[in-house]
Formats: structure tokens, C-alpha cells, sequence
């Protein structure tokens, strides 16, 4: 079986309606997240936690399913995000 690339991957219709399913359903997790947050009383640690590791996911799906030449390397790329989750 040969091995793809992340671009031959992406461009691939099948995976791209996977990852924009995926990108569905981690904003609609986010969204369930947020609204236990502001109702609990006791802010827990681990819910904003559970939010910001949804954050990071979200953003990374939005960066796979960014055209090529819209990527950049800003605060919120890829690769930056990928770095700051290596030293967690």
C-alpha cells in the first residue's frame, strides 16, 4: 500500500469530508463545553482544560482544511500549534 502525503490526503474528497465532519463535531463539543463551564458553579480545572484542548483541535482541522496558499505561519499554524503540544 503506497503512502499518501498530507497534501494528496487532504485533496482526497473522502478525507475531506472527514475532516470537515470532524471539525463539526469538535465546534459542537466546544460548544457543549463552554455551556457547562458558564453554568458551573465550580469552574473546574479540568472543563477548561477539555476547552482548550478543543481550541487547539479546532484549529488544527481548520488548518488541514485551509488551502495551501492561504496557510501562514502565524501564531495559530500548524506547526506551531503541533510544537506547543510536543512540550505539554
Amino acid at each position: 500500500m503506497a503512502t499518501r502525503t498530507p497534501i494528496e490526503s487532504v485533496a482526497d474528497p473522502a478525507m475531506l469530508a472527514r475532516l470537515h465532519a470532524a471539525l463539526d463535531s469538535v465546534v459542537e463539543t466546544e460548544q457543549v463545553i463552554a455551556a457547562i463551564h458558564d453554568s458551573s458553579a465550580s469552574r473546574a480545572a479540568a472543563v477548561v482544560r477539555v476547552g482548550a484542548l478543543l481550541g487547539e483541535a479546532r484549529e488544527l482541522l481548520r488548518g488541514m482544511l485551509a488551502r495551501p496558499d492561504r496557510r501562514h505561519a502565524g501564531a495559530g499554524s500548524l506547526d506551531n500549534l503541533a510544537a506547543g503540544r510536543a512540550g505539554s
